[in-house]
């Protein structure tokens, strides 16, 4: 069978990069192949990607060395037109890919320019529009879309297109559970009936490793592994096991030391399904929960909100009569579907809006009295976008910009910036333009940005959005220890895995008000899709166990 595409000894550097974003790749991508690129932050994943289509080197310039091919053309040589026919890609960001105003608009703009007939072009938006189930915002103008929802419509702009080979960018950072298993279904149905060529750079394995025929594993710009999912996660046992899905790591505890973990026909479960089936086997040993510690619930309140009503239609709000509190030392996640009005509700927090009715209090003070400085010395947001945040030329410029507009200045504003680079591993990059890192490195640095001047309220709009798997841990450890010293962390997040590590407490939006608000294993334990894949495994047994971490192994499952 012919092959789709090539990499021969590929070497690239971006421009004025300290070394090479890829080093002597070498593979090759067959059709019908659904390949899974992992691999941490700057690892060289989105880089691989945008090497297929042209956009490395031709837009971002650098120093290129080897060769590229798709379906035969050498994509230094090749016309953009020819390989924009071929392949498609989807980015980590999809605001930078949106050019038209409305939906409708921006799925048809692809097709145009690719001389498609306007008869085939209104049938093909229409079949986009339904397979991402996307039909009641075709007239919806961009501007008013979630983050989530613009990650389909950019998905749906390109499946259009119908490209031989896709590249997908982390499709399900914004996506809420639900969302996330509809794009998938869509990538599933175009492999299996088109045949297509599926390259998916994801760090949330536990939503697609299942899918993939094939894995690729980068590191520093190399890849390390090259293999089908049950070799890769023999693999990742050792040394990399948050690489693996929940599930697989809940079953990997279970290895009888290192002769069965080397062994050949170990299997390791990638869905919930697979792991039932794998424990009703089970016969000398069986999962138990183990103890685990209660959050506090009586610090002082940090902000208030009472019979709120947020939007931006004052005749159809998005939320309504929402009361809400949070104190000290808590870590809350704010979940819910694309939509829903996580995003627009937590910009009333610190006076980015203003409430249709109802009051918003922050520290004891009316938000709506107060000046911008003031609100977000209370209460700090970190956006969707990370690159919004960046006025700076280096990252280290970026810091110290914000701690000057908050007061800090000389020794003090010097020590906040020692201990958040510190916090956030960001001393590698100080020297680096922000806006030149990968996506997880920017989120990183637009996080340090907004929480350096250590505000009571921290609220973090989808802060794993392209984070690897131990920048998570490090994450959820480095939250923790905030609100162990007093501060309060709001997340918006549809990363349930993250909330269930790393929240205290659980708040889900939905109908135009607040659907559910506990703790994280109660308001998490469950749900048919705000749960976790352990939770889902054994909800019945251990009814609100979230992660492996909270397992042991013996005793009897009833």
């Amino acid at each position: 069978m012919a092959e789709i595409a090539r990499f021969d000894r590929v070497t690239y550097t971006y421009p004025g990069a300290p070394r090479p974003a890829l080093e002597d790749v070498s593979l090759r991508i067959d059709p019908a192949e659904v390949i899974l690129v992992i691999g941490g932050s700057g690892s060289g994943k989105s880089t691989l990607l945008r090497c297929l289509n042209g956009l490395v080197p031709h837009f971002h310039g650098g120093v290129f060395a080897g060769r590229v091919t798709v379906d035969e053309y050498d994509t230094r040589e090749a016309r953009p037109h020819d390989l924009a026919r071929r392949v498609g890609l989807v980015f980590q960001d999809p605001e930078s890919q949106s050019v038209m105003t409305t939906v409708e608009r921006e799925i048809a703009f692809g097709l145009e320019n690719l001389g498609v007939e306007s008869r085939a072009i209104t049938r093909l938006v229409e079949e986009a529009l339904i397979s991402l189930g996307l039909s009641h915002l075709r007239h919806a103008t961009l501007a008013t879309l979630s983050g989530g929802e613009l990650q389909k419509v950019a998905l749906a702009a390109v499946i259009a297109t119908q490209p031989h080979l896709l590249l997908l960018d982390e499709p399900t950072s914004q996506l809420d559970p639900v969302g996330s298993e509809e794009l998938l279904a869509t990538v599933r149905r175009l492999s299996e009936d088109t045949g297509a060529t599926i390259v998916l750079a994801e760090h949330r394995v536990e939503r697609c490793l299942h899918l993939a025929t094939r894995v690729l594993y980068l590191e520093a710009g190399r890849v390390t592994v090259d293999a089908e999912p049950q070799e890769f996660a023999r693999w990742a046992i050792h040394g990399h096991r948050e690489l693996l899905p929940p599930v697989a790591r809940l079953f990997a505890q279970r290895l009888n030391g290192q002769a069965a973990a080397h062994a050949t026909d170990v299997r390791l479960p990638m869905t919930v399904k697979d792991a039932r089936h794998m424990l009703d086997v089970i016969e000398d040993r069986t999962p138990h929960r183990l103890p685990h510690a209660t959050a506090p619930t009586d610090g002082e309140i940090v902000l208030e909100t009472r019979r709120l009503r947020v939007g931006y239609d004052p005749d159809v709000p998005l939320l309504d009569e929402v009361d809400l509190t949070l104190r000290r030392g808590e870590l809350v996640a704010l979940m819910g579907e694309n939509g829903a009005g996580k995003s627009t509700l937590v910009r009333h927090f610190n006076g980015l809006l203003q409430p249709l009715a109802g009051t918003v209090t922050l520290l004891g003070r009316d938000v709506a009295s107060l000046s911008v400085a003031e609100a977000a010395r209370g209460c700090a947001l970190l956006g969707q976008n990370p690159g919004d945040y960046f006025v700076k030329d280096t990252v280290a410029e970026e810091i110290d910009h914000t701690l000057n507009a908050l007061g800090f200045e000389g020794q003090k504003g010097s020590g906040k910036a020692t201990r958040i680079v510190a916090e956030l591993e960001l001393g590698a990059l100080l020297a680096r333009d922000p806006r030149e890192l990968s996506g997880g490195e920017r989120t990183r640095v637009a996080l340090a940005a907004v929480a350096c001047g250590e505000p009571a309220l921290l609220v973090l709009d989808e802060p794993t959005r392209g984070m690897d798997p131990s920048h998570k841990v490090e994450l959820a450890r480095l939250l923790r220890g905030w609100t162990a010293s007093g501060r309060c962390v709001l997340l918006v997040t549809h990363d349930v895995e993250f909330a269930a590590r790393a929240a205290t407490r659980v708040l889900v939006l939905g109908d135009g008000g607040v659907l559910a608000d506990g703790p994280a294993d109660e308001v998490l334990n469950g749900s048919l899709f705000f749960s976790t894949q352990v939770n889902r495994l054994l909800r019945h047994a251990l009814p609100g166990v979230l992660h492996e971490d909270e397992i042991g192994w013996g005793g009897t499952l009833q």
